[in-house]
C-alpha cells in the first residue's frame, strides 16, 4: 500500500479558522493602535512646548518687557520654532497655537478650566497656549491643552497649567 502525505481538507479549514479568529481579534486591537499613538505624540507635543513657553516667558521677563511685548514675542517663539512641526492628526493644521491675552486665572485648576475651553473636536491633535499673567495676589499660569481621539482621564481635552511668577 501506498503512504500519503500531506493535509487533509479539514486540517486546512481548520488552520484557516484559527487564523481568522485571530486576525478578528488582532486587527482591530492595532488599529487603535494608531489613533492612541497620535494621540500621545499631540499630547507629548503640548507638554514639551509648555516647558519651552516658561522657560522664555522667564527669560523675556528677566529682560524687563512689558506684558503686551511678552504676549506677542511669546507668539512669535511659539511660530518661530512650532511653525514646521506637524499635527499628529491632520498634518494640514498647525501642531501649535497661541491664543494671546486669553484671561486670568487665580488657581491652576481654573487656568486648566480655560486653558481646555480652547479646544474642541474640530481642533483634534492642534495644541492651544495661552498665559495669564500674576496679579498681585495670584500667581500667573500658562497654560496649554489638546483634543485628542481617545478619552484621557473620562475627557478628550487634555491640559497643563505651570504657574509663574
Amino acid at each position: 500500500m501506498k503512504k500519503q502525505s500531506g493535509f487533509t481538507l479539514i486540517e486546512l479549514l481548520l488552520v484557516l479558522a484559527i487564523i481568522g479568529i485571530i486576525s478578528a481579534i488582532a486587527i482591530p486591537a492595532l488599529l487603535s493602535q494608531r489613533a492612541r499613538a497620535r494621540d500621545k505624540a499631540a499630547i507629548d507635543n503640548m507638554v514639551g512646548r509648555m516647558g519651552d513657553l516658561v522657560g522664555q516667558y522667564d527669560k523675556l521677563r528677566e529682560a524687563g518687557l512689558a506684558s503686551g511685548a511678552i504676549l506677542t514675542s511669546l507668539g512669535n517663539y511659539l511660530t518661530a520654532t512650532g511653525g514646521a512641526d506637524k499635527n499628529p492628526w491632520n498634518p494640514a493644521n498647525p501642531a501649535f497655537v497661541w491664543t494671546a491675552g486669553a484671561g486670568t486665572a487665580a488657581t491652576q485648576s481654573l487656568a486648566v478650566g480655560v486653558a481646555k475651553g480652547l479646544v474642541d473636536a474640530s481642533k483634534r491633535g492642534e495644541s492651544h497656549f495661552g498665559i495669564a499673567f500674576p496679579t498681585a495676589g495670584n500667581p500667573g499660569f500658562v497654560y496649554g491643552a489638546v483634543y485628542v481621539d481617545n478619552k484621557v482621564n473620562s475627557s478628550n481635552k487634555v491640559a497643563k497649567a505651570t504657574a509663574i511668577e
